[in-house]
């Protein structure tokens, strides 16, 4: 085993350079390309852009295993020379609370229950010569806010914030020397029976590492995801009780400095990775989820594992009556707009703004139920002659 460890130490050591400032261990770096939404209705990957609701409290806990996270090449493609982080299992354990209708907060943390890898790499590349066999990255703080709601369908967009902590292992490959900071756009275009969906973000990382084996420096980045979502109990496929939700999705980052997206030097930080999943609500009200999916990537960027497989476990604590009106949210039409109660399709759960369809707003016609032509007095005005 000495004699294999040498062989792979003894090239990788005239390549390698010092990947972080005197006194940080190596490699001081969070390299995962995958971290579990904190709004308890996401899927693997993609999210709705609508919160709980007021005080909404939920918690999930979501495992994986991956294969060959990070693996050390020659330079210019060269063939493979050691493999780092060659297994891992993780736990991510998350926390939210919904904020008024169209905001929640909060926390992520993530640890390492198992890892191996190479051994015997030379300290530029792993302070200690191997990485640990447990313990934590960066705990996250997370915050999302709704600016254009959809529950009717149509577009919606929200806004998604995150602040990691420099609290994880260093030599893990899953922690940072110094915080980051991510704030991204989430937009939702919902046909009801499906939700295609999209974000883009910009990721700040306040110190930067110069990867051992190339010389890039990994700095600041872009993290994008694309992807549909099918409720195919909608289509009449399968499901009958309406509790699944199917994803296809494409996820990855682009780096944004000092490195140029697309750039010559950029391919070690470009991570593509494909995401599939399915979620089952639980409980008559679905109040808790499971959720199974599988990550695959598409290319060899620092960070991306040939195979990915999650399965996330959580509850919540939703009012059911998100808007007050009486009517619960499983039937309400309009879960977060209250029913005006004004005798006209009260049982929808939505208010009407125009009962009769005469173009005039019911609380300027003064007779709502009966169409009628506007007029300059008011008590004629939206009345039939």
């Amino acid at each position: 085993m000495r004699r294999r460890a040498a062989l792979v130490a003894l090239p990788l050591a005239a390549l390698l350079v010092s990947a972080t400032a005197a006194g940080d261990p190596t490699p001081s770096i969070d390299v995962r390309t995958w971290a579990p939404s904190a709004d308890p209705h996401a899927n693997l990957v993609l999210e709705p852009v609508a919160t709980p609701g007021p005080w909404s409290f939920a918690a999930s806990a979501w495992m994986h295993y991956e294969n060959d996270p990070v693996a050390l090449r020659l330079p210019a493609g060269g063939s493979l020379t050691a493999r780092p982080l060659e297994n891992q299992i993780g736990l991510d354990v998350l926390a939210s609370l919904g904020l008024g209708t169209r905001a929640l907060v909060g926390v992520r943390v993530p640890m390492f229950l198992y890892e191996e890898g190479s051994g015997g790499l030379p300290g530029s590349v792993v302070s200690s010569g191997s990485v640990p066999s447990a313990g934590f990255s960066d705990i996250a703080l997370a915050g999302k806010g709704t600016i254009m709601a959809n529950d009717h369908g149509g577009f919606g967009l929200a806004a998604v914030g995150e602040l990691t902590l420099p609290t994880g292992a260093k030599t893990s490959f899953m922690g940072e020397s110094g915080p980051t900071v991510t704030a991204r756009a989430v937009a939702d275009v919902s046909f009801l029976v499906a939700s295609l969906q999209a974000s883009v973000g910009y990721s700040l990382r306040t110190t930067r590492v110069e990867w051992p084996t190339s010389g890039e420096t990994f700095g600041d980045s872009i993290p994008w995801t694309v992807g549909l979502v099918v409720r195919p109990a909608l289509l009449h496929v399968v499901d009958p009780g309406g509790r699944q939700a199917w994803e296809f999705a494409l996820h990855g980052s682009l780096p944004a400095g000092p490195v140029a997206p697309f750039s010559s030097g950029s391919g070690a930080m470009s991570s593509v990775l494909l995401a599939l999943s399915d979620r089952v609500g639980l409980g008559r009200r679905q109040d808790a989820f499971l959720l199974a999916g599988v990550d695959v990537g598409l290319d060899h960027a620092v960070g991306v594992p040939s195979i990915r497989a999650t399965i996330g476990f959580g509850f919540g604590f939703d009012r059911h009556d998100q808007d007050g009106d009486g009517i619960a949210d499983d039937v309400d039409q309009c879960p977060r707009v209250a029913e005006d109660f004004d005798g006209f399709e009260d049982a929808d759960g939505c208010p009407e703004a125009d009962n009769d369809d005469d173009g005039i707003v019911d609380r300027e016609d003064a007779c709502p139920n009966v169409p009628g032509p506007p007029s300059p007095d008011p008590r004629k005005n939206g009345c039939p002659p």
